[in-house]
């Protein structure tokens, strides 16, 4: 795989990658994915609420008879980016973003 951007703009994109293969991998709400991926828990909703950007389809399911958003975060539809490349360049992606997954938590 060739070098990561470094750009602002290209982290951006980065993160957003990082956070939908999260939710796809690995569906939970925002403490689930705080403690997955180590990042503010506005950063995660800023970047989900944005996810439309990248043609990213994420949708909330409420837990059915749960209240105030009890639930998980969905891909429903990845768009224009392959999803097995994710996967097979996200330890490239967490690392480009100085993040280190807990994926054992």
């Amino acid at each position: 795989m060739s070098v990561l951007k470094e750009s602002k703009a290209a982290k951006a994109f980065q993160r957003k990658l990082l956070i939908a293969w999260c939710i796809d991998q690995h569906p939970g709400n925002l403490t689930h994915l705080q403690k997955l991926t180590g990042m503010p828990r506005r950063t995660l909703q800023d970047a989900i609420k944005d996810l439309d950007d990248l043609s990213i389809e994420c949708s909330f399911q409420q837990t059915e008879g749960a209240l105030n958003n009890q639930g998980v975060y969905r891909i429903d539809q990845w768009g224009c980016i392959d999803p097995n490349w994710v996967s097979q360049n996200i330890e490239s992606i967490a690392g480009s973003l100085e993040i280190k997954l807990q994926l054992d938590y």
